[in-house]
């Protein structure tokens, strides 16, 4: 709103400055502009002087001797002076359609200033953060991911789960309750960030650091699940009678899947740290 009140006020101001050298170019030169009116052609008619085609025969030497002086004519140089005609003074006055067309000239520099200043404004909303915000900010998710990602973590997802006090709150372990309540917001925050780097990315060596840092959160998620479940499975088999078939053997096929799950989850971390690494040298 301020600016289209500031072109107004400008263009008003060269409105105004035009009609005042409109009118300036007008009044400045009265006796040049006069010279061309009706009343110069007027003056007294040089060729009404006296007669000297009718001057007397020739045969009568006095008459042609005495024929009046052609110079003493009316100056023709000297037009009488119409600064005081009312129609002159009509003349000098600025014609309207200068007027006009100064204020059409006004009124669309108006309107391309105010356009221009339009898509201006459209051209900065629409940029986004640039490739180093977007490395920084997937940087941090990711930082977050890894820390709490972890062996322990997994161990409370399964015991909680079996034990049925997943919320925040039923247990002591109220931190790991509400850091697994947070794990999808931080996770699609990330990729998020991560996929628009891999778009953004100046060159192929970015994009494909972004890359292997979606697929190393992906596989250490997968990897913290597949532990929390074989974790619960354990849990769930030991509480089973002694007199159940197979009890042992089984026991001893839940020990041997929590085993290979705490290494998958490991060797997943590992990963995803030289993953972050590679992504911190680029932030």
């Amino acid at each position: 709103m301020a600016r289209i009140v500031r072109l107004l006020a400008i263009g008003a101001m060269l409105l105004a400055l035009g009609a005042g050298v409109a009118a300036c170019s007008g009044e400045g030169l009265p006796g040049t502009t006069e010279a061309g009116g009706g009343e110069t052609t007027e003056a007294p008619d040089t060729t009404e002087a006296p007669d000297t085609t009718k001057a007397p025969a020739t045969t009568e030497a006095p008459a042609t001797t005495e024929a009046p002086d052609t110079t003493e004519a009316p100056d023709t140089t000297q037009a009488p002076d119409t600064t005081a005609a009312p129609d002159d003074e009509a003349e000098g006055e600025a014609p309207w359609w200068i007027l006009i067309v100064g204020g059409l000239l006004v009124l669309v520099l108006i309107i391309v200033l105010a356009t221009s200043g339009k898509k201006k404004d459209v051209r900065v909303a629409a940029t986004g953060p640039s490739w180093k915000q977007l490395a920084r900010s997937g940087y941090a998710d990711s930082r977050w991911l890894f820390d709490h990602l972890t062996e322990a973590l997994a161990l409370w997802r399964g015991n909680a789960k079996y034990d049925q006090k997943t919320d925040v709150g039923a247990t002591a372990e109220t931190a790991s309750a509400e850091t697994w309540q947070k794990l999808s917001g931080r996770m699609n925050a990330a990729t998020d960030h991560l996929y628009a780097l891999e778009a953004a990315a100046p060159d192929t060596r970015t994009a494909e650091t972004a890359r292997s840092v979606v697929d190393r959160l992906n596989d250490t998620r997968a990897g913290v699940d597949a532990r929390a479940e074989a974790r619960y499975a354990y849990r769930a088999t030991e509480a089973e009678g002694e007199g159940q078939p197979d009890r042992s053997s089984r026991l001893a096929t839940a020990r041997d899947r929590e085993q290979r799950a705490s290494e998958n989850l490991a060797e997943s971390r590992r990963r995803l740290a030289e993953a972050l690494t590679s992504l911190s040298a680029i932030t």
